[in-house]
This record gives structure tokens, sequence and C-alpha cells, in this order.
């Protein structure tokens, strides 16, 4: 199937249509030839490899493994090939310090990306080439096109219809090729087709370097008030003593999952998590990797048992549809954190997959209770002023000058920021896949963004007196990514860039 070579920007809307079609087709097509049962086990095996690999980054190392693991990380791919010693000699230090199977899944994994990487060479795909160039570029890598592996493996139910066997160690082969040629690009040219539409109902003029910075630096869907925000009060420190020791030598287990269940019922205590959907949701769960579980980390579970469980817990219908992926199109695929998938007539599932079920759950049942919509507020506003902070802007201990409210007030070189923090939030998959949803939702928010911002013009005499200075910028951000020419307005995913964006801001005032 042959597609031209013009970038997304220089196509009409109906040609990024047709672009996203052809790029699905392709995806579909060469997955189809595969055997459904091996492709799907060799790629959930490779899955873990992946995850296992991107959580050696948090693991808790001992000054002598420090040492160890910077040598690791900083390898070229290409060494375990060409000096096979340092290879037997990673996996012996890998077995001591966790177990043989890791280690051979890591060692199996490093082979694979060396060979993907050659292709990739041979090929010009050079961002490719330059992920997998040592361990730890690999890591990041993977971690910015983790939605996209996992999109194939619930795309792999739908389409996998052939009979040719797909071998474990052609995983990568097979599926990196098709993530970096087709569904990137496709994923490409949605965002495309979506900062146009929404540019087009502001009348702001096609840009082709409008960006739109969806996920957060480390590549994960934004949300009102992620758990390494949240302060944890004394009912959530006595959930908190209740967790289950986790052995230290495996990466992810299943008492590790219940702990993740503990730490989100601890961390979100306040907000009556019993009062909402998540309840069910962590019973499944629990249940699920208690009873269902197979060397720590499989999970199988026949259709009527799962339907048996949803009766038991009370699940919703929301939970029941959210706990299985129905839809073979990728756009569907790509959005759903759905934990399931249908092998063989029987739902297999990872102890990783569920743990990433469970965190998109707790965010979406909290996410209609107003108490914990306004107080996601407050723990938003001290995210973006300790982000200020970072970046030279003292922070002042104002926030209210009379009757009149401020979110975050600082000083910097004699002049005062009052920055507004809008912590406005929708899920991705209600917007992401469709341009005029997606137009629409972001021109409300723009909309409403420029008044408030004229609100703060009219006000500023209020600062002005309560600091004793004369010249005041106001500036916004927002929560949810939001198209606009408007230097004032920044997403919280770039607030690294306040400082920049601020210099610019006087540079034309």
């Amino acid at each position: 199937m042959i597609m031209d070579d013009r970038m997304p920007h220089a196509l009409s809307s109906d040609e990024i249509l047709v672009r996203i079609g052809l790029n699905e087709s392709v995806i579909r097509d060469q997955l189809g030839t595969y055997e459904q049962k091996t492709a799907i086990f060799s790629w959930l095996d490779t899955l873990r490899a992946i995850e296992e690999c991107i959580n050696l980054l948090v693991v808790d190392w001992s000054a002598e493994e420090e040492a160890v693991i910077a040598e690791l990380f900083a390898t070229r791919v290409e060494r375990f090939l060409v000096e096979p010693t340092y290879l037997i000699w990673i996996r012996e230090w890998l077995t001591v310090r966790f177990n043989a199977n890791f280690a051979a899944r890591f060692g199996n994994l490093m082979v694979q990306c060396f060979a993907i990487r050659h292709s990739f060479a041979m090929h010009g795909i050079e961002t490719a080439e330059e992920g997998l160039a040592d361990v730890g570029s690999m890591i990041g890598y993977f971690q910015s096109r983790r939605r996209h592996l996992v999109a194939v493996l619930q795309l792999m139910p739908h389409v996998c219809r052939g009979v040719k066997p797909l071998h474990p160690l052609d995983t990568l082969n097979v599926v990196l090729p098709l993530v970096e040629l087709h569904a990137l690009p496709m994923s490409g040219c949605q965002t495309v087709l979506n900062v146009r539409f929404a540019r087009q109902s502001l009348n702001l003029s096609d840009d082709s370097k409008s960006e739109l910075a969806m996920l957060s630096p480390l590549f994960l869907e934004p949300e009102r008030a992620p758990i390494v925000d949240m302060p944890i009060n004394e009912e959530g420190l006595e959930i908190l003593r209740k967790r289950e020791q986790v052995r230290d030598d495996r990466l992810f287990s299943a008492a590790e999952l219940r702990n993740d269940i503990a730490f989100i019922e601890a961390a979100y205590a306040e907000f009556d998590l019993t009062a909402s959907d998540f309840p069910a949701c962590s019973k499944l769960i629990r249940k699920l990797s208690n009873d269902y579980i197979d060397r720590d980390f499989w999970i199988a579970i026949t259709p009527p048992d799962l339907e048996r469980l949803f009766r038991r817990f009370s699940a919703s219908k929301a939970l029941k549809d959210a706990f299985v992926n129905r839809s073979g199109d990728y756009s569907n695929c790509l959005s759903t954190y759905a934990p399931m998938v249908l092998v063989g007539g029987v739902y297999r599932s990872t102890v990783t997959l569920l743990s990433r079920f469970l965190y998109n759950w707790r965010a979406r049942s909290l996410d209609r209770k107003k108490r914990y919509q306004i107080r996601s507020g407050f723990i938003f506003e001290d995210a973006v002023a300790a982000e200020l902070g970072k970046q030279g802007f003292a922070l002042q201990a104002i926030t209210r000058v009379g009757r009149a409210e401020f979110d975050v007030v600082t000083v910097r070189e004699g002049i005062i920021w009052n920055v507004q923090c809008k912590n406005n939030f929708r899920h991705l998959d209600q917007v992401d896949s469709n341009a005029e949803r997606f137009a629409r939702y972001n021109r409300s928010l723009v909309r409403a963004y420029e008044r408030a911002l004229q609100k703060e013009v009219g006000r500023e005499h209020l600062l002005k007196t309560k600091i004793g200075l004369d010249r005041v910028q106001h500036m916004l951000v927002s929560r949810f990514p939001v198209v606009t020419d408007d230097l004032r307005v920044l997403p919280f995913s770039r607030i690294g860039d306040f400082s920049q964006r601020a210099q610019l801001v006087l540079q034309g005032a």
C-alpha cells in the first residue's frame, strides 16, 4: 500500500482521514497474518520484559548496586552481542539480584533490540535507531511508545486470524515497525487534525508549528490530582500500615498490585472512595490477584467466572464495559485501559495491566465528586507554585485581598506574576480521536480563559497595593492542554517552560 510522503500539515483534512485509514489498514493486515494465541502470548511476554526494564528506574538500589546499574543504563545495545561475556555477567548479576526468569527475559529483550535497531538503521528510521542506542535511551523509547505497545495488544484479538506463529524473539521485529511507520504517524495525523479544527474554531490561521502537549513529560495522561501530589491523612496512614510484604526479588507481583489498591485508598481517603464506583473495582482486582493468579503475574479467568465476579461485587455497567475492550478500532484500542484480552475463550491479563486500569478507574470514580474537584484544584495550585519556585519566582503568601481571591501570586525581578490555575479536565478518550469534539471543548476553554485573564487585569490594583510594586503580569496554567496563540496561557504539561514563556510575554508587553 503506497502513501504519499507529504507531511500531514500539507494535507487537506479529508486527505488526513484517508491517511489515517490507510495506516490502520496496514496494521490490521500485517497483524492479521499471525495465529492469535502465539501472537498474544508472545507479545504479552515481551510487554512484561519491557515493563520490567522500565521499572528498573524506580528500584531502591544499594550504593554498590548503583554503580552496576549506572553502567548498565549507559551500555550500548550492541555490546550485548559483540561482548557476550558482558551479557552473561549481567544476566548472572540480575539472577542474583532478582531471579533467573527476569534475567532471561532481559537478555532476550536486548537481543531483540539489537536486531530491530539494526533494521531501523538500514531503513533510515533515525528516531527509533537513536532511541534504542543504549539501555537508558531504550527505556525512554519504550516509555514514549507504551500506549501504542498496549494498543497493539488490545487489537490482536480482533485481527489476528492467520496461521503463522509469532515467535517470542520476533515480536519487536513485527510490532515496532508497525508502531514507528504506521501507529505513530496515525496519531500524528489525528493531532494535526485536532489542532487544525481547534484553530479554525478560534478563527486562527493554520500553523504547522502549533503543538498539542497532551501527555506529561513521562508520557502519562494528565489527571486532576496525580497520586504523587496527594498528602496522606491519618486515616490513610492507618490503611498503609496494613500493606503486604513485597518480595524484593520481583519487579512486579500480586502483592504489589494489592498494595497499589491500599495506596490509592490511603491517598484519597478524604474523598470517601467507598461512596464511589471504586470499591467494586478494588474488590474485583483483589479477587483476581488472589484466586486467578498464575506465577504471581498472569491472570486467567473464563467469561462466565468473570460475569459471576461482576455480579458478586455489584459492578456497574460502566465498570463492566471498561474492563474488556470490545472494539477493534485502533483509536479505541489506543485510548482504552481495559486490562482483559480474550484468547482462546479465556480472558487473560497481568498485574501490570490491572494496575494500569486501577489507577485510571480511580480517576474516573473521583472525577464526579464535587469535593474532589475543589480539593484537587488547591492541590493543582500547590503543584504550580512549586514548579514556579524552581524557576526563580518568589511565592507570595497571598490568597485573598479583601474579597478578591487569587491562586498563585509570585514576584520575580520586581514584577508581580499573578498566575491563575485552571484544573479543567477531560479524559483523552473523550476528545482525542474526534477533531470536532476536541475543537468544541478547546474553544469553550480558551474563551473562558480569555475572560478570566481580562478579569484579573481589572483587579490588578489590589496586588499592586498589597505588594508595593507597580508592574503586574497575568498568566494562566491549564491542566488540559489547550490550543491557543495566547502566550499567557500555558498547559501544565509544559510548566517547565513557564520562565521562557514569561520572557516572551514581557517582550510583547
